[in-house]
């Protein structure tokens, strides 16, 4: 669907905006405050991108993935905001990755998916920031590995190892096979999109 309003926005069609706007807005956010933290860069780098986006249509093309498109744009101008304030420089810079989950927030019926989305929750705070952010962007936001390599500059085949040695060490941490392992990501997933 997005891709056909992807299509429509090039066109000039301001509602096929709009509905990019709302529909890509929230995984944006989320990908920017894990990366930065802060709210306010975050949510100004978002807007400028948006305005260049409508800015700059006419020298667009279609894309297959707007979402990772946006969020390649949105990495980036966050590292540019760093640098030109100060607040990194090129050469010190290190990238960290937050994941956290706010279940509090969560109505969760069942004492055990509670149980076991905290289990999962303690779990991933154990990994590199890295493997969370190759987890995060893998597992949460469900993109490519090659879409994945674009974000994090690193290259495919880094990637596999990196996710493998994740789901490992998840393996270790929670004494559970892998299939099972997935299944509490898919888990956390839910519960965390659903408020």
């Amino acid at each position: 669907m997005i891709d056909i309003q992807w299509s429509l926005f090039l066109s000039g069609d301001k509602t096929a905006f709009e509905y990019i706007y709302r529909m890509l807005l929230p995984p944006l956010y989320e990908y920017g405050m894990r990366k930065v933290g802060d709210e306010a860069l975050v949510r100004d780098a978002i807007q400028d991108i948006f305005e260049q986006l409508w800015e700059g249509r006419g020298k667009l093309s279609q894309i297959s993935r707007p979402k990772h498109y946006l969020m390649v744009a949105l990495k980036n101008r966050l590292l540019n905001a760093q640098l030109k304030e100060g607040k990194l420089s090129p050469i010190t810079y290190k990238e960290e990755f937050a994941l956290q989950f706010n279940l509090e927030n969560q109505i969760i019926k069942n004492e055990e998916d509670n149980r076991r989305a905290q289990q999962i929750i303690r779990a991933l705070d154990q990994l590199t920031p890295k493997q969370r952010e190759v987890i995060y962007l893998r597992y949460f936001e469900e993109l490519s590995y090659e879409e994945i390599a674009t974000l994090t500059n690193i290259s495919v085949k880094s990637l596999y190892k990196l996710n493998h040695r994740a789901i490992e060490s998840l393996k270790e941490f929670l004494s559970m096979p892998k299939a099972d392992i997935v299944l509490l990501l898919t888990f956390v997933k839910m519960l965390y999109s659903n408020y």
